[in-house]
């Protein structure tokens, strides 16, 4: 009897060693095969990043929409001479006109603020195809602001300018790459410095703003 007992606990203590062996081979090779380890976390660029890239996709080549993206009021007034923030600016984004090749254009008007204040500057932008429609259509524009008033050709750098002084206003017109700028300039703008010299001036700050939105 006590023979039995002994043969009987051998082999159920066999039996667990077995079982336990075979439970760590399972084990051992399911880790091997990777099919315990936990699933990667995918990961996602930011969506600000994405967004802002397609927003400056989206942008490039076209004028702003915004005028103080090209000349801010402040600046406008400190070339004045005017206390900070007294300058208002309107914006006003126009349509194209494929008869003439333009594909945008944007008006601004900057004005004192507080009621009936007349304008302090006029400032025009318009954008063409290419360079020869640009340039055509700023010969139409000076030739007819040429017509019975006071004008002289104004070379500001690269770009064509032409100034024409009457009664009331001057302007300087000028062709630079694809874009036309107009700037009117009232005679009730009243400032110590020739005319010429101050569109020149608002001229040369402007372009550089203009010239970054061109396309490539």
């Amino acid at each position: 009897m006590g023979d039995r007992g002994a043969h009987r606990g051998i082999a159920v203590a066999c039996r667990v060693l077995l079982f336990g062996l075979l439970l760590g081979v399972t084990v051992a090779c399911g880790t091997a095969s990777g099919d315990t380890r936990a699933p990667a976390i995918p990961t996602f660029a930011p969506p600000t990043t994405k967004a802002a890239g397609t927003d400056a996709a989206a942008e490039a080549g076209k004028l702003p929409t915004d005028c103080e993206r090209v000349l801010t009021a402040n600046d406008l007034g400190a070339l004045f001479a005017l206390p900070l923030d007294t300058v208002s600016v309107r914006s006003i984004r126009g349509v194209p006109q494929p008869a003439v090749d333009r594909t945008e254009r944007i008006g601004c008007t900057y004005t004192r603020t507080g009621p009936g204040a007349p304008p302090l500057m006029e400032l025009n932008i318009s954008r063409y195809t290419d360079e020869a429609a640009a340039a055509n259509q700023w010969r139409i524009n000076s030739d007819a602001q040429r017509a019975g008033s006071e004008s002289r050709d104004v070379p500001i750098g690269a770009a064509k300018g032409v100034f024409v002084e009457r009664p009331g206003e001057a302007v300087l017109l000028v062709a630079y790459g694809v874009d036309n700028l107009t700037f009117v300039l009232p005679s009730t703008a009243a400032t110590d410095r020739p005319a010429a010299d101050v569109l020149v001036d608002l001229a040369l700050r402007v372009i550089p703003q203009v010239r970054a939105t061109m396309p490539a």
